[in-house]
């Protein structure tokens, strides 16, 4: 459904806050169900994460800026700095020691959210067809990344009500991001926006090749392997669908 500008990025990041709150409510209704099927989800969400950033945000941004490459390559190193100081992605083991780090971690997956927005942004900044594309693809993986939020704090004895607040925090901070960054692309140049999509590029290569992938893993199954092949085909085909939109 394509409405305003505006109004694409509000709604697209208002769905993708709305999955983390699902994710938040599944684990707390169905833990036993989320803890055996979230490895599904990740596997879907691989595929459209990894389909997203070739198919859509790199080919984008090679048109825009020249220097689409090093953009990319900024996002990833960045990306990688800043998990060592502050955990952006949740450890999804038993025996984890970053759930010692409690409040800390969940601003980490906040920050995370974030940038998820301002991805959304700029996707819509470029074309509709991009933005709903790339929403989609945050949309998936933030639904396994509202159940861990909320276990992760949980498992950290925080107190119910603060774990809400906490999660519900996490969840606003993709919409906040997709509106900031609405406005702030209005007056940039091509060659911003080019470097913008790239260091998005980036940023999806890094959460789905070194933070979602390797969790697929833990769990051998060839509905794995047929998840994240379907998640490339999904985003191959809307792509093709969409076509200039």
């Amino acid at each position: 459904m394509d409405l305003s500008p505006f109004l694409n990025v509000f709604a697209y990041s208002l769905f993708a806050g709305l999955s983390t709150i699902a994710g938040i409510y599944l684990v707390k209704r169905f833990s036993s169900w989320m803890s055996r099927n979230s490895y599904y989800i990740i596997s879907f969400a691989v595929g459209v994460i990894l389909a997203n950033a070739f198919f859509d945000l790199i080919p984008e941004a090679q048109a825009l800026n020249v220097n689409y490459l090093s953009y990319i390559l900024l996002a990833l190193i960045s990306l990688y700095i800043l998990e060592h100081f502050i955990m952006i992605h949740a450890c999804h083991e038993e025996k984890c020691d970053i759930h010692t780090l409690g409040t800390i971690s969940v601003l980490g997956i906040g920050l995370h959210s974030l940038i998820d927005g301002v991805i959304i942004g700029v996707g819509f900044g470029v074309s509709f067809g991009i933005g709903l594309i790339t929403a989609l693809a945050v949309i998936f993986h933030e639904l396994p990344e509202g159940s861990f939020t909320y276990s992760i704090l949980k498992h950290d004895n925080v107190p119910e009500r603060k774990s809400m607040t906490y999660s519900w925090l996490v969840a606003l901070a993709t919409p906040f991001g997709a509106i900031l960054t609405y406005f702030f692309i209005q007056n940039v140049s091509a060659q911003v926006l080019g470097a913008l999509l790239a260091l998005a590029a980036g940023s999806f290569l890094y959460i789905g090749a070194s933070d979602l992938m390797p969790e697929t893993h833990k769990k051998s199954s060839v509905l794995n392997i047929a998840l994240v092949v379907f998640g490339v085909l999904f985003v191959f085909g809307l792509t093709n669908v969409l076509g200039s939109v």
